[in-house]
């Protein structure tokens, strides 16, 4: 067959299903953060690193982004953030991520986190937006050494870009925290019905859109003090949460229902804005992106 006659499509390169990104932070001589390594591939792109007014003296934040425009049918996903000892640092998405609608084959995205000791480290991306028919798993897997801090969530929206109520497919989520041994101190894991959720059935989703998590795995502070501050964090309307104590004193976290996602954003920014003020007495100030 003439090359020239050929499906166009059958004849491109295939596109890459595998993505590596590593970020690794140290602290220097006069206490303040940088990144000490990074290795970063396609899709992934790290932008500069940024001083915020208000956060810790000597803590960069990083800005993740995508150059594939979302995840796609078949990627697997990687993404590994080491805080080395006494280092502090924030790392989010520059947007929400958009996970597209899939065929047959689900896409896979893990994050590793290892915070050594004395560090401090955030990582909070902006929620994934699930199109119809999306079918995504999502790891977590969070190691934390005696002394040490994080800070991290997820949190998921929903949408149909032609303006309907097609559903997702499926989201599996499974969230790991572990100590610097590898003993396991608290899972969080669940399966998402995308047809299940748009019934919206009393007990399981009701009326609320959005959903959001919010974790610290710490030993700076008490669990009681870190619920206490979390649910003295005000709330706005459109919004159902609980906070309680992860198992094995290991931390306290919140899940987060919401109408929609400016409740959501507003509501995770308040939880987190209260750990924040507990655990470094400063005062967290509003981001723009």
């Amino acid at each position: 067959m003439n090359p020239l006659d050929a499906d166009p499509a059958a004849l491109a390169p295939p596109r890459p299903q595998t993505a590596q990104a590593e970020l690794e932070f140290a602290r220097d001589a006069n206490g303040a953060t940088y990144v000490h390594r990074q290795r970063v591939g396609y899709p992934f792109h790290v932008g500069r690193s940024l001083k915020m007014p208000g956060d810790p003296p000597g803590m960069p934040t990083l800005y993740l982004q995508s150059c594939s425009g979302g995840i796609f049918e078949g990627d697997d996903l990687k993404l590994r953030i080491t805080a080395g000892e006494g280092a502090a640092a924030h790392v989010a998405t520059a947007a929400s991520t958009v996970v597209h609608s899939m065929q047959a084959r689900p896409a896979s995205q893990q994050v590793e986190l290892c915070a050594h000791s004395g560090s401090f480290l955030e990582y909070l991306p902006d929620p994934l937006i699930l199109f119809p028919a999306a079918k995504l798993k999502s790891g977590m897997r969070v190691r934390v050494q005696s002394g040490a801090t994080v800070i991290f969530g997820d949190s998921v929206l929903l949408h149909d870009p032609k303006g309907g109520n097609d559903p997702f497919d499926w989201l599996q989520s499974d969230t790991l925290i572990e100590d610097d041994a590898g003993k396991l101190l608290a899972r969080d894991r669940f399966r998402i019905d995308g047809t299940q959720l748009a019934r919206g059935l009393a007990g399981i989703s009701g009326s609320w859109k959005a959903q959001g998590s919010l974790f610290v795995a710490t030993s700076a502070k008490t669990p009681a003090e870190l619920v206490a501050a979390m649910r003295a964090a005000p709330m706005p309307a459109g919004v159902y949460a609980g906070v309680t104590i992860l198992p094995n004193q290991s931390g306290a976290w919140t899940r987060i229902l919401a109408t929609d996602a400016a409740a959501l954003k507003a509501a995770l920014f308040s939880a987190w804005a209260a750990l924040r003020q507990t655990l470094t007495g400063a005062a967290l100030m509003p981001r723009r992106k």
